[in-house]
């Protein structure tokens, strides 16, 4: 099986899941859940992009790459304000 098949597959099945831990009725398993999605997909990006940063040859690439990593801090920027926000709270 190609590498994008398996890609596909583990894709769709990571979306499921998280799908279903999600729609749990208690609040503190879920914000929980919600965390530690964030943390994973935030490390697959990063780790991805490291990948992809080892075989990066042209400029255009490379401008790619720090527009990945700007959207990556973008979303640590945004998880910080929503826990400071509900530290305040």
């Amino acid at each position: 099986m190609e590498v994008k098949k398996q890609l596909e597959i583990c894709y769709l099945n990571y979306k499921k899941w998280k799908e279903k831990a999600l729609s749990s009725a208690d609040w503190s398993i879920k914000k929980a859940l919600e965390r530690a999605f964030f943390w994973l997909e935030i490390h697959s990006a990063i780790y991805a992009i490291g990948l992809l940063e080892i075989r990066a040859k042209t400029k255009e690439e490379k401008l790619q790459l720090l527009e990945a990593k700007k959207k990556i801090i973008e979303k640590l920027t945004e998880y910080e304000k929503t826990l400071a926000e509900e530290l305040d709270s």
